[in-house]
């Protein structure tokens, strides 16, 4: 940047930046099959919302309700309770007394009472587990690829419940299962004509304190 305020940190990273916005938390709580958000949100996008579940399950048609400038909570099929947290790239005026940076445009960038979260990893490359016949025609193809789930990252499910583009005009499923017992995630389709390839990336996050 040519001028405004700009912070680093020992490590010569910039954690905070007078021209781009912070992965901000917008809230915080626990879900049961999905969540309210109280008050709604109002970015124009949908947020990021990511879960970490109590116990293995497997996630499916992921949800995030209502519309651009009012987005009112999330739900999916399975799942299990857990924690969740909502994020975007859009501060709030939380804080009574702190900090706050805006930028050149009256944008709101940082607010000291709005905690902030970190991209901890995204996994783009996929071992094929194979298939298997799932009734009425369809198969189950699985993937996966090393995931620790003990370090405590959330995983973003805005993109389970999507339609899958599969090896014909059909489409396929998506799902993902988290697994404690064996350290991984496994996400999987099910359709009629599934490709051997899975190229939709998982991404995990955390809240920095």
């Amino acid at each position: 940047m040519s001028y405004g305020l700009e912070f680093t940190n020992n490590n010569n990273v910039v954690t905070l930046d007078s021209e781009f916005s912070r992965l901000v938390v917008l809230q915080s709580g626990r879900y049961a099959g999905g969540a309210g958000f109280s008050p709604a949100v109002t970015t124009q996008e949908p947020p990021l919302v990511f879960v970490r579940p109590d116990a293995s399950t497997t996630f499916q048609y992921a949800t995030i309700s209502g519309g651009p400038g009012n987005w009112t909570g999330f739900s999916f099929v399975g799942g299990g309770g857990g924690k969740f947290f909502c994020a975007a790239f859009q501060s709030r005026e939380v804080a009574t007394y702190g900090f706050r940076i805006w930028d050149g445009n009256s944008k709101l960038l940082f607010d000291s009472g709005t905690p902030c979260a970190q991209f901890t990893r995204t996994i783009t490359n996929w071992t094929y587990l194979g298939s298997s016949t799932v009734g009425q025609g369809q198969r189950r193809s699985n993937w996966t690829a090393y995931s620790p789930l003990d370090t405590g990252d959330y995983m973003l499910i805005n993109t389970i419940g999507m339609d899958v583009g599969s090896s014909s005009t059909t489409y396929a499923k998506l799902y993902c299962t988290w697994e404690y017992e064996n350290n991984r995630v496994v996400p999987f389709i099910v359709g009629v004509s599934n490709s051997l390839s899975f190229y939709i990336p998982i991404v995990f996050a955390k809240p920095i304190s």
